[in-house]
């Protein structure tokens, strides 16, 4: 959901009528989106642009005359702020995709629940650019009630399975989100990513260790005293900031 639960206005453009119909169909079983338009060709595709405004278009890779990268270069000169995601049934095009300011690139079939982290990953941008406030609690259903999580009581968060759990000092809490939504909607001056399964509360960072050649990991001020790994390529930034916190 984008602010106040409004979902997000999607268009879906792609030039075989069966593709576009299963997608629109996955995109309607979720409520962060709404769909306000279908294009079979890049005309069609620029007056949704211009009469619905969306905020996100999922766009087909290879289609007749333009293709999906030119296409949404050609949407974002109606719609600047428009979030592109390219839809395909080849990969090859993905780090093209990306290198052409994509903010996701799914492969044909679409996976429901690969759909609903990309509409996450869009919503965190989007509140993210608009300035939004940074997540200051989350509610968990637990035995039938939601139990309301306080942000700055979790020492760190990790992924494990198809979980992150969010690790207070008394309790875990299992989240349906990822990583990568959460660096996105945390303060960055209050946690930090440190490796691609772990952010961790900076001021909670005990000691680093060393973890065998060239690589660490950070102890954690916890009853429990956790250790978690830190990438080697996130061991400079780390140090930026701890030295600005000090």
């Amino acid at each position: 959901m984008t602010r106040a639960g409004a979902a997000l206005r999607v268009i879906v453009v792609d030039d075989e009528a069966p593709a576009r119909d299963e997608l629109t169909f996955l995109l309607q079983q979720c409520e962060a989106a709404q769909v306000v338009g279908e294009a079979g060709f890049a005309a069609e595709a620029e007056r949704l642009c211009e009469t619905q405004k969306p905020q996100v278009a999922f766009i087909d890779l290879r289609m007749p005359g333009l293709d999906g990268l030119a296409l949404a270069e050609l949407l974002r000169k109606i719609c600047p702020d428009l979030e592109i995601v390219i839809v395909s049934a080849h990969d090859e095009g993905a780090i093209a995709g990306f290198d052409a300011r994509i903010t996701d690139y799914l492969l044909k079939p679409v996976r429901l629940d690969r759909l609903r982290r990309t509409l996450e990953r869009v919503t965190a941008r989007l509140r993210l650019l608009a300035g939004a406030e940074r997540l200051e609690r989350f509610a968990v259903r637990r035995r039938g009630s939601y139990v309301v999580v306080d942000v700055r009581d979790v020492v760190y968060f990790e992924s494990s399975g198809e979980l992150v759990w969010a690790v207070t000092e008394r309790d875990r809490f299992g989240l349906d989100r990822t990583l990568t939504t959460l660096a996105d909607e945390l303060d960055e001056h209050v946690y930090f990513q440190c490796h691609r399964s772990c952010i961790v509360r900076i001021d909670r960072i005990r000691t680093i260790e060393p973890a065998g050649a060239r690589s660490y990991r950070l102890l954690l001020d916890h009853p429990d005293d956790p250790r978690v790994p830190l990438a080697r390529d996130r061991s400079a930034k780390l140090r930026e900031r701890i030295l600005f916190l000090r």
